[in-house]
């Protein structure tokens, strides 16, 4: 009877993956990024002897990555590309402002994503709600005054106080009298949370003296 068995080969286990589709790697996520890639990029992107053609390569590389703020700002990449915005190659600038517009609007983005809080009393909600209107009066800029404010209302201890109140007209007339200030926070140069504090300690040593 043997001679009439067919023997089939064994079929080695699937592994989830088809013949034409690839497992992509690491480095190719969008959301994964690598501190010594985008060191190793800052510094590429600053040497004035690098071609434009590998300027562009390496700019076409960093486009669907999605650096957190204090990555762009700790490793200098941010304002190298946006410093490349403004290349005299107008092909180097036109992929520069890619890579700096959707990091920008990723980051918008992420600043939309509100953390949830406490519900406050409608005098509190209210106040904050003058509060945010007063820092965007003089940034122009609705979604990062917002940002300011929760920081600010966070630094004070979520009360309405004095101190709160001060930072906050600080703040204003900080953005009114000073335009270098102001774009570095519209361009995401600075970070709020250390502005914030700067603020913030600045209404104390005035409170300290009087």
């Amino acid at each position: 009877m043997d001679k009439f068995l067919i023997k089939k080969t064994k079929e080695p286990p699937s592994s989830g993956i088809s013949r034409g589709m690839k497992q992509a790697s690491l480095h190719q996520l969008g959301g994964v990024v690598i501190l010594e890639d985008l060191t190793s990029a800052n510094q590429q992107l600053s040497n004035p002897e690098i071609s434009p053609d590998q300027k562009i390569y390496i700019l076409n590389k960093l486009k669907n990555k999605k650096p957190a703020k204090e990555i762009l700002k700790s490793t200098g990449i941010g304002r190298t590309v946006h410093r490349l915005c403004r290349d005299e190659n107008p092909i180097v600038s036109c992929a520069a402002n890619e890579v700096y517009g959707f990091w920008k609007t990723h980051i918008l983005h992420l600043l939309r994503r509100k953390p949830i809080e406490v519900e406050s009393d409608a005098e509190t909600k209210r106040g904050r709600a003058s509060a945010k209107k007063m820092i965007n009066l003089a940034l122009n800029n609705s979604v990062i005054a917002e940002e300011i404010e929760i920081h600010v209302f966070n630094k004070c201890k979520k009360i309405m106080n004095h101190t709160y109140n001060r930072v906050i007209r600080k703040i204003h007339f900080c953005f009114k009298g000073n335009e270098d200030q102001k774009r570095r926070v519209n361009e995401m140069n600075s970070d709020l949370k250390e502005f914030v504090e700067e603020m913030y300690r600045d209404v104390i040593k005035v409170y300290a003296k009087q």
